[in-house]
């Protein structure tokens, strides 16, 4: 597609297609792993997805699938993969041959899904008073609309906690063979409270030409990031750090997506280390320092789940904004 326009991706009157000829999704894959820990419901209503266990007491959505250290294994699945519970990505290919859409030169790419989510069992973790309130950290379990490009692996995200909305902004590392030791990173923002039983309408526009990514709450910019691929001028709200060093980057696409995650190896805003080291590759983190250097099972799941719901999912290409 090139010039304007406004394209519903998915309504979900369907439910989520995610198989066929016609499916908008697909599910994450690497290997073995596939991210489907979440039940997916709700032809005609929206989408609504629960993670697939549930706790034997409670009866609450749990989650069952959990990735281990590698253990010297080279053909073991990495352990940060444990990050990863349910994701699905949009079938769409740009002109570039990768999956998303065109960041098209002069224009702002905007992504937008109605979405809400909530989390359950995140107050059984067993990691004492490095945490703070179990119900918005978004460690232990957290709903997530990821907007993704493969080829430099930044991401444009929201995430959603019991009580707050995130904004974002990460650089994976996963592609350092092909672009350099770059900084790899995740910052994560608090840009609104919620509860629970809300939903609202998020949105990243990212305007190429100008190097500018904006997130959206209902219409109102909550963030913006001016030097893409850069940490931010304040690490107050950086929960991991890979290393590397900065580098402008210019996506020439984004793909939409949705998912729900644990982000265990993260460290609380304004602490040192974080709960659970998932890798054994130290050089994997800027400071390995962790409450679970082993990576014990009952660290990883320990009860916790999410539910996500998304109600609409939009792909617009607009005038770039003057300011």
């Amino acid at each position: 597609m090139s010039g304007p326009y406004h394209l519903v991706w998915d309504d979900f009157g369907d439910g989520l297609r995610a198989t066929g000829p016609d499916a908008r999704w697909a599910y994450y894959t690497f290997g073995a792993l596939v991210g489907d820990d979440g039940e997916p419901t709700g032809a005609g209503k929206g989408l609504r997805v629960r993670s697939r266990g549930r706790h034997p007491v409670t009866g609450e959505p749990a989650f069952q699938r959990t990735t281990g250290r590698e253990n010297g294994d080279p053909a073991a699945l990495p352990g940060v993969l444990d990050h990863v519970k349910w994701l699905v990505y949009g079938t769409n290919t740009a002109s570039t041959g990768l999956p998303g859409f065109d960041a098209e030169p002069g224009r702002e790419l905007l992504i937008e899904a109605v979405l809400g989510g909530r989390t359950y069992g995140t107050e059984r973790h067993p990691f004492g008073d490095r945490v703070v309130a179990a119900g918005d950290d978004l460690r232990l379990a957290a709903v997530c609309m990821p907007l993704l490009d493969v080829e430099t692996f930044v991401l444009f995200d929201f995430f959603l906690s019991n009580e707050r909305i995130y904004a974002g902004y990460e650089r994976l590392p996963f592609v350092r063979e092909q672009h350099g030791d770059y900084a790899a990173f995740l910052y994560t923002v608090p840009v609104g409270p919620r509860t629970p039983e809300q939903e609202h309408r998020l949105g990243v526009g990212y305007d190429r030409t100008a190097g500018v990514a904006r997130w959206y709450v209902d219409g109102t910019e909550v963030m913006r990031v001016d030097r893409i691929g850069h940490h931010l001028p304040s690490r107050e709200h950086l929960i991991l750090d890979h290393g590397g060093e900065e580098a402008t980057v210019a996506p020439r696409q984004l793909n939409c997506g949705l998912g729900m995650f644990t982000i265990l190896d993260a460290t609380r805003p304004g602490e040192e280390g974080g709960l659970v080291q998932l890798t054994e590759h130290d050089e994997h983190y800027a400071r390995p320092v962790f409450w679970d250097s082993e990576s014990d099972p009952a660290s990883r799941l320990f009860g916790q789940g999410a539910e996500l719901t998304c109600t609409g999912y939009t792909i617009t290409s607009r005038p770039a904004q003057k300011d």
